[in-house]
């Protein structure tokens, strides 16, 4: 049915204005199909008039009805209708866990205390570490294990399951030989004797089989083979058998890694993937190189590392398994808020808040841990300074983790590779204490990385 169009005040105005006062609406029947819903939840009058020239009743059909163009119609629709937005319809959440709160967390602490478990074997070799050259070998090829494994995991994440298992098995079989020769190459150039060389492969298979081991979901597993190194180094037991509980450990996690990724499928990876996964092993690089910064400046001549160095280390490395579940429950927050945040500002105010909030619970985890170790270690000079850079290094890689999870990955690696190169520069250049250059770099790089973070988690697109 027809109406008229009425409008108050239309005396006075000029003939177009005048025109429109008689103008007619066009009969319901007329009108595109889809219009009337879409009238209802319009949320403005460009929409209407979109939606009328993409079913062809344009500028000529208005005319018909005394409007000049199908804007003004669109006015006069939009105007004459009663907004009824529907409901928002369910949605399933990719992010949510799945099961019980308890389990979740329970599975995010185990994998804590996995990452901080191996820390144990350095005590076994202590003998080895006594030597400057045996101690700096294992913390390079360390810290060049890091991208490898960072690399893999970010590759087989990208497969499905059969292709994941081939990409990982072919990660410890070419990953192993390859930093094995980096291993002998640096122990031959520093003078570490073989020994040192065969604990840095070792660390070098662990690592790998290890990530082989959680991505495919064997925690419990895993920490079963840990079992035997670990219960010996913590028993205090002589040497040589915290060294057969480390091999029974070490033939343990190969048989593990081996369950893990057998019959696996042609991986099919391309260079593109290999590329994309460039930047997650360029971060593990550069923080690994800015978590032992201290230790290798020591072995440089720079005077040794703060005692409390080597427990925050472990503290750290325990609290990357509640910061796995905090960057999981940020996803899950993001992806609520895309579906019940009305306005973009209202959107980013509450994607920020939720940011800042599960970056405290870190933060305040993290110190507790820090304080735990370092306190078990027992008192000792410089500790104060530790624990704040340790905080601030723990922090700052947390928000580096959370942009990568989103895909933003030049921002952390670049960030991460300056405050290294700057704090490698003024070491070199002016040598002053490096316990004070790692806390300086860390305090200026969770500044920037948090400002960046700030900016970009505020924005809808980036949680889509």
């Amino acid at each position: 049915m027809t109406e008229l169009l009425t409008r108050p005040g239309a005396q006075g105005d000029d003939a177009d204005e005048a025109d429109l006062a008689g103008a007619l609406v066009p009969d319901e029947t007329e009108l595109p199909e889809r219009l009337p819903g879409l009238l209802a939840g319009a949320v403005d009058p460009l929409e209407v008039a979109a939606a009328l020239e993409a079913e062809g009743f344009g500028d000529r059909a208005a005319r018909r009805y005394g409007f000049p163009d199908v804007f003004t119609l669109g006015e006069r629709l939009y105007a004459g209708s009663i907004r009824r937005p529907p409901r928002p319809v369910a949605f399933t959440n990719p992010w949510a866990a799945q099961a019980p709160v308890w389990r979740t967390a329970l599975r995010y602490v185990l994998r804590g205390a996995l990452f901080g478990m191996p820390g144990l074997g350095y005590v076994a070799a202590g003998p080895l570490l006594a030597r400057d050259a045996g101690g700096l070998v294992l913390t390079l090829s360390l810290v060049l294990c890091w991208p490898v494994a960072q690399g893999v995991a970010a590759l087989a994440y990208t497969r499905t399951d059969g292709a994941r298992r081939r990409v990982l098995a072919l990660g410890v079989l070419l990953g192993t030989p390859a930093l094995a020769l980096v291993a002998a190459a640096l122990g031959l150039a520093l003078g570490a004797g073989w020994a040192v060389v065969a604990v840095a492969c070792a660390q070098s298979f662990y690592l790998l089989a290890a990530t082989a081991a959680l991505v495919t979901g064997a925690e419990v597993w895993l920490l079963a083979c840990l079992l035997p190194g670990a219960a010996t180094t913590a028993a205090g037991l002589a040497w040589q058998l915290q060294v057969a509980g480390w091999a029974v450990t070490g033939l343990s996690v190969a048989a593990l890694a081996h369950e893990r990724t057998r019959e696996g499928t042609a991986p099919g990876v391309s260079w593109i993937m290999v590329r994309r996964a460039v930047p997650y092993a360029a971060f593990g690089l550069v923080a690994g190189g800015l978590l032992t910064f201290t230790i290798v400046a020591s072995y440089a001549g720079h005077g040794p590392p703060a005692p409390a160095t080597s427990a925050a280390m472990v503290a750290l490395s325990v609290a990357m398994g509640p910061a796995e579940w905090l960057l999981t429950a940020y996803r899950a927050r993001g992806h609520a808020l895309l579906h019940t945040a009305r306005t973009p500002s209202a959107f980013a105010k509450a994607a920020r808040t939720a940011f800042g909030d599960l970056l405290a619970r870190f933060l305040l985890v993290l110190a507790v841990l820090l304080g735990l170790a370092v306190g078990a270690a027992g008192p000792t000079p410089g500790e104060g300074a530790v624990v704040a850079c340790f905080l601030l290094l723990g922090g700052a890689l947390v928000v580096a983790l959370m942009l990568q999870s989103f895909g933003e990955t030049a921002a952390p690696v670049g960030l991460c590779g300056t405050v290294l190169a700057a704090e490698t520069a003024v070491l070199l250049a002016a040598a002053p204490d490096p316990g004070a250059v790692q806390l300086s770099g860390a305090a200026v790089l969770f500044a920037a990385l948090l400002g960046h973070a700030v900016v970009v988690l505020g924005r809808a697109t980036t949680h889509r």
